[in-house]
């Protein structure tokens, strides 16, 4: 392979192709289309460059935006079409070279006409964010808008010029979104949405009802049940929430439930800290599962109605463990894949316990 001179045009010419690829495929706006051709115009080297990155052209062929697949694609329509206009000094140069600029006119023309395809492309592009058992993550995404997602959670992006639409596909994220009135920013839950401008807040999804509460600013919760569970539930009006307010949108009611809460406990998740005040004990367990490959499993029915209050440690399951096995109606039973909990004959009732 041939080695360029760190400070051969050459060389700059590749660099900055690969700025452009990195900036292109985030943030594909007017400005930067513009900047884009302006760029591609200026050396023949520049168009050359970014045809060579084959990720690029990869994509842009898969996705229909690219017309021709390849540099020698480029110079055969150079040499066959009727419309094309040599760059000025062209013919001065030696034949191969010749070729290159043809290629490079062709180029320009090709891409100066498929931009608004590209950028087609860019608007209904999936960005894809996941995090695994026991990881959380914090994303920057392309408008400035910060996601923090909690564990065992995922979601995808689609941006496009009026639009930004986040699909949380399952999980819990924190949205702190960057002020735009003229591009509103929609979360997507299964068939709920939740609307807002320039606003915090938490969103939980998990089986059977999903959870969303504004930290700051105010957002609109409406729900189309219809569309996504094929129910004959009637879609509700829209919500609108403010700060320390939170809906619970359940999966069999029209209707989500407001309450007041203290949104600091709603995101406690964040301090690695697991809350429940009077939560059933099925929740609590599907709670610490997001955080440890050893499970806690219910192995009596009767036991998911019982009620946990206390604050854990979502690193230390072994809290919650010490603690149940202090309560004489639960029998606990360590195996290989963590515990499993069975009902004792005694009547159960509502445990309660606070661990800082």
């Amino acid at each position: 392979m041939k080695r360029l001179r760190p400070d051969s045009p050459a060389h700059r010419a590749a660099e900055e192709a690969a700025q452009w690829l990195v900036l292109l495929e985030d943030d594909a706006s007017e400005d930067n289309r513009t900047r884009f051709l302006e760029w591609l115009r200026s050396s023949t080297l520049n168009v050359e460059e970014f045809l060579r990155l084959s990720a690029l052209e990869r994509r842009l062929r898969r996705h229909q935006a690219w017309p021709l697949d390849s540099v020698a694609d480029l110079v055969a329509a150079a040499a066959t079409g009727s419309d094309v206009a040599l760059l000025p000094g062209a013919q001065r140069r030696k034949p191969q070279r010749r070729i290159y600029l043809a290629a490079a006119a062709v180029a320009v023309a090709v891409i100066g006409g498929s931009l608004l395809a590209f950028q087609s492309w860019r608007a209904n592009e999936a960005n894809t964010y996941a995090t695994t058992t026991g990881e959380q993550r914090s994303v920057t995404l392309a408008d400035g808008s910060i996601v923090e997602l909690n564990s065992q959670s995922r979601l995808q992006t689609h941006y496009s010029d009026d639009e930004r639409q986040v699909v949380l596909t399952h999980g819990e994220a924190i949205f702190r979104v960057a002020k735009n009135p003229q591009r509103p920013f929609r979360v997507r839950v299964g068939g709920t949405d939740i609307v807002a401008v320039g606003t915090a807040f938490n969103v939980n999804v998990r089986d059977t009802k999903t959870v969303v509460t504004v930290l700051e600013g105010r957002v609109r919760v409406s729900d189309h049940p219809a569309a996504d569970r094929g129910a004959t539930i009637a879609a509700a009006n829209p919500v609108e929430l403010g700060q320390g307010e939170q809906a619970v949108i359940a999966r069999d009611r029209a209707t989500p439930t407001v309450v007041a809460v203290d949104p600091v406990k709603a995101i406690a998740w964040t301090d690695r800290r697991l809350i429940f005040d009077n939560t059933p004990l099925d929740t609590v367990a599907a709670e610490f599962a997001r955080y440890h490959t050893r499970t806690i499993r219910l192995t009596t029915s009767s036991l998911k109605d019982r009620r946990i209050t206390g604050v854990f440690d979502a690193n230390d399951p072994a809290s919650l463990i010490e603690f149940l096995r202090t309560d004489q109606a639960i029998n606990v039973e360590a195996d290989e894949k963590g515990w499993k909990l069975s009902s004792s004959d005694l009547l159960i009732g509502t445990a309660a316990v606070e661990k800082k």
